[in-house]
């Protein structure tokens, strides 16, 4: 589409009740879609409270078996979204969801640590693609100055799955035992038949671009697919194929960032129910109070991104949250046996943590595009899960070491501040870049 025609389009309707209409159709959809991928990755913290002692299964021995599902997961994440810029988000997306759904539901099977490791590795290999490709499905939907509150969107229904976990714990107690099968059984049964459904809706509602909206008008179709490929075009600075994504060496810098990134959050996701059990909660209120730091996080983590938007800058806007969370992981660490401050601190952690990551996942889209931008999304995603894996795990060595968690939350801590400073280092190197640049020219 020519400059000139977008500019037409632009003047015969109203930008906002475009953006509106895509923003109401897809983002509640895409956010569900979240919620039922959260539910997939923290039921087997919920699930290991009854689960562990049934197959007789070691700290150290779930933390590899939790964390094991992101080995597939990362290996197979880059070449996931390489078939998704070939067939489209609506068939693989769908595709992804059906099977990490079907898979879910056979973990209920496992009878010991080697099957529940195996199903976790078919886990990862069923979901993988899964995040990177909506990331990039989002890309395709919404111009870059809107990027920030779409994907802050997408946070807040991650923090809103949270308000599961009440429902996951009483799972436990509720249908244990029900036709046979142990509560943390009857969870896993129960969180994968969603991720199936929704998999199926899926495919009958979503459309790969604007172009395809039934929902819009043709000139609003014409408008937003315009301004979306303008501004792949104007991106002259980087090239749009897959390959150029993978070279990328901001990328790469991005990936070691997410590592620290998901090395804390996934920690904390897998191993806060039974953090909560050792400083005396009860059993019925785990549930409520693991989905508290979450639920807190979302307002601050909207309005943070709404600044970033507005302000057009981004690392700065991580660095400063990812500071946050890191003095919130310091001092639930040093509270450990006073409960009503360690809790406030994961709160505090909790907001510094999801406004980072909802800063993190516009900034890919600032220097590539197109095809480009899926491999940078894919390797970003599917490499920086390394730390997915090596959280949990290191929670699980730390925890029989010591006997407690208070180390394993500050190594969170310590985490969070590397990434601050990566991510600080890489924006003072791109600023005097662009200086030299300037001045060159």
């Amino acid at each position: 589409m020519s400059a000139k025609n977008a500019t037409s389009a632009r003047s015969a309707i109203s930008e906002s009740a475009v953006l509106k209409k895509v923003t109401r159709r897809l983002l509640p959809f895409i956010g569900i879609c979240y919620i039922i991928l959260y539910l997939d990755r923290t039921n087997i913290g919920v699930a290991a409270l009854q689960m562990n002692d049934e197959l007789a299964i070691s700290a150290s021995a779930f933390g590899f078996a939790a964390g094991v599902y992101f080995w597939s997961y990362t290996l197979c994440e880059p070449f996931s979204n390489y078939i998704l810029t070939r067939i489209g988000t609506r068939v693989w997306i769908s595709r992804i969801m059906i099977t990490w759904g079907l898979v879910t539901i056979a973990t209920a099977a496992v009878s010991n640590e080697f099957w529940l490791i195996i199903a976790r590795v078919l886990l990862g290999f069923a979901e993988a693609g899964f995040s990177p490709g909506m990331l990039y499905f989002v890309s395709r939907w919404f111009p870059a100055a809107r990027r920030g509150v779409a994907m802050s969107w997408i946070v807040s229904f991650i923090c809103l799955s949270g308000l599961l976990t009440p429902l996951l714990t009483g799972i436990l107690d509720s249908f244990d035992g029900l036709g046979g099968l142990s509560g943390w059984r009857w969870l896993f049964i129960l969180t994968g038949i969603p991720a199936v459904a929704m998999g199926i809706i899926f495919y009958a509602v979503i459309r790969n671009t604007p172009r395809e909206a039934k929902f819009l008008e043709p000139a609003e179709r014409e408008w937003l697919q315009g301004v979306i490929d303008q501004e792949d075009a104007q991106n002259a600075h980087t090239a749009h194929n897959f390959s150029a994504g993978i070279r990328a060496a901001r990328v790469w810098v991005l990936i070691s960032v997410f590592i620290c990134v998901t090395f804390s959050l996934n920690g904390l996701q897998i191993w806060f129910p039974q953090m909560l059990a050792a400083l005396g909660f009860p059993s019925p209120a785990i549930g409520w109070v693991a989905a508290l730091p979450s639920l807190v996080a979302i307002v601050p983590m909207v309005l943070w991104n709404r600044h970033s938007d507005k302000t057009g800058e981004r690392p700065g806007h991580f660095v400063a949250a990812a500071c946050v969370a890191a003095l919130g992981f310091a001092v639930a660490a040093l509270t450990v046996h006073t409960p009503a401050v360690a809790v406030a601190a994961f709160c505090v952690a909790a907001i510094g943590i999801y406004s980072a990551m909802a800063v993190f996942i516009t900034m890919p889209s600032s220097f590539l595009a197109g095809a480009a931008l899926a491999a940078g999304f894919g390797l970003i995603n599917g490499l920086g899960n390394i730390g997915g894996y090596l959280g949990p795990q290191v929670t699980g060595w730390i925890k029989d070491l010591t006997g407690e968690f208070s180390a394993a939350i500050l190594v969170f801590g310590g985490a969070m501040a590397l990434a601050a400073v990566i991510t600080g280092l890489l924006w003072r190197s791109t600023r005097n870049t662009t200086k030299r640049a300037s001045v060159e020219a």
